[in-house]
């Protein structure tokens, strides 16, 4: 007997398929947060790179993997292929990433976005200008990951992190952000916004509470990457829970 077609109403992912290529080796909390989020019929196609202590070679490699992964993702027929990492899309320049996406949109015949690029229309869709960022990793990298801040258009007034390895990101606690968020805030007052830069770390919980604390803008990587996939597919659900860039925009 063979089986019917299957049609777009009766597969779980019938109003949005989107792939992501994950830079955690082991990959953990992006998909449990993403289906915390998304509504019905949204389901997330995953491939997990090949970062570990993220260095140079590593970061490299994934960016190859990545290429490949886009390629297989849109054979099996996603609506778009989100390209995660920062460090991964900008390792060839920012002026190559944006011709990557327009020549992988151009080969694939699907969307194709990046987290930088989801982090950016984010940041310029909320109004964000003079922020303050919270990141998971060790205090040396806090330099670093707060340069997204300019790199997204922003004046970054201050950044913490919480020290952790690459590794064990997983087990940061759920409060993490949160005691962050209000650590940087009470420094720094003046601040219009919050970044929550990576996906990889327990966020979703603390948007909300920040932006109701302090009035101000709170904007997570996984938030951004989640909400620019659903809305370039065509996914306009107002979702509550997550920060003003669900509900309004």
């Amino acid at each position: 007997m063979t089986s019917p077609a299957p049609t777009r109403a009766n597969i779980y992912g019938h109003r949005a398929r989107i792939g992501y290529t994950s830079p955690p080796l082991t990959t953990e909390i992006f998909p449990y947060e993403f289906y915390k989020i998304v509504p019905a019929g949204v389901t997330l196609v995953i491939t997990t790179l090949a970062i570990v202590v993220r260095s140079k070679g590593e970061v490299d490699q994934s960016y190859d993997i990545s290429m490949k992964a886009a390629r297989e993702m849109a054979a099996a027929g996603v609506d778009i292929v989100v390209l995660g990492g920062v460090p991964i899309n900008l390792s060839k320049g920012h002026a190559n990433a944006e011709r990557m996406i327009m020549d992988l949109e151009a080969e694939l015949k699907v969307k194709v976005s990046t987290s930088a690029a989801a982090q950016a229309r984010a940041t310029k869709a909320l109004g964000c200008k003079k922020v303050v960022v919270a990141q998971p990793y060790e205090l040396s990298e806090t330099d670093r990951i707060a340069s997204y801040g300019a790199h997204f258009g922003c004046e970054v007034l201050g950044a913490t992190g919480w020290g952790s390895a690459f590794n064990q990101i997983g087990r940061i606690p759920r409060h993490a952000a949160l005691e962050m968020g209000r650590k940087l805030m009470r420094e720094h007052p003046d601040a219009d916004s919050i970044l929550l830069p990576s996906p990889h770390w327990p966020t979703a919980e603390a948007i909300d509470a920040l932006e109701r604390e302090f009035g101000v803008n709170v904007m997570a990587a996984h938030q951004a990457i989640v909400w620019d996939a659903l809305r370039r597919c065509g996914v306009d659900d107002r979702i509550a829970g997550f920060g003003r860039l669900f509900r309004e925009f």
